[in-house]
């Protein structure tokens, strides 16, 4: 891809996504969207300022989630990912765009004024000690069967509970050969999940949800328990992050023996306002 009239923002074949691993490296957060596309175990686009040795690049997961990397000016590349961002024809629903440093992310932030609203995010990084001391319970209550997620469940998910999950995995198989993820069913109904938001360099990030009736019963541990012990199991470090308002997450990321590291600014864009609104309420923006 490139922009009429400019030669700089150009979208790489996907056998050289590895030519933007340098540019990666010694962030404060490990953008596992990112590396989930550069790994080609989820869908996206990977856009560069050159085909051999990249010095800026836009990763653009699917799902959303946007990563803005650069060593060096480049003035024209950063105007083409200012045009990009600003057509609302270039995205789905909605995007969340991190920065490899807070300066570049409000570089940009100063060229979408009015499109996009700033967020922090928490990033947590992973102690093994602190999850072998994790009390777990030795036992389920009668009521709950704890699954792993197959391709049936992994639809029944998506058709029932989460239907972003569509554009995040592109099939149930995709999900079965690249992702995975653990259930507490009643009967035939999800109680709490965890799931593999996104898989790539040596990480599985975390997705948690618990049905509202279920809350407050320790569900969304044991079944973080069962995902973070399959990390360990197939060679993953489990990886959790959340809106740095959002105590609850935070809690259940301490309780499973994770240790805040850093709160880091991004960008959000969502073509309805009022969730925007709502958001931001919630969370006590």
């Amino acid at each position: 891809m490139k922009f009429e009239g400019r030669d700089e923002m150009i979208e790489l074949s996907k056998e050289n996504y590895a030519h933007v691993l340098p540019l990666l490296k010694n962030l404060a957060y490990e953008p596992v969207f990112a590396y989930s596309v550069i790994e080609r175990n989820q869908s996206g686009k990977v856009f560069v300022d050159h085909n051999e040795n990249p010095t800026c690049s836009l990763i653009i997961n699917s799902y959303g989630q946007y990563l803005l990397v650069k060593r060096g000016d480049n003035e024209c590349f950063m105007s083409d990912v200012v045009e990009f961002l600003r057509n609302d024809q270039n995205h789905s629903k909605y995007y969340d765009l991190y920065a490899s440093t807070p300066e570049l992310l409000f570089q940009i932030s100063e060229c979408l004024a009015g499109k996009t609203v700033l967020l922090h995010r928490s990033s947590f990084t992973f102690d093994l000690s602190k999850f072998q001391h994790l009390k777990k319970p030795n036992a389920l209550q009668e009521q709950f069967v704890m699954k792993q997620m197959d391709k049936a469940l992994f639809d029944k998910y998506k058709n029932e509970m989460d239907a972003s999950y569509d554009s995040l995995w592109s099939s149930a198989q995709q999900f079965a050969d690249r992702g995975f993820g653990y259930c507490l069913m009643v009967n035939d109904d999800f109680a709490s999940v965890c799931n593999s938001y996104f898989v790539g360099g040596g990480y599985a990030d975390i997705d948690i949800v618990t049905v509202d009736e279920y809350q407050n019963k320790g569900l969304a541990t044991l079944t973080s328990v069962a995902f973070i012990e399959h990390c360990l199991n197939h060679n993953l470090v489990p990886n959790y992050n959340c809106d740095a308002g959002n105590e609850r997450s935070i809690q259940l990321a301490k309780k499973l023996g994770f240790a805040k590291k850093y709160d880091f600014p991004m960008l959000w864009w969502h073509q309805d306002q009022s969730i925007i609104s709502d958001y931001l309420k919630r969370f006590n923006y």
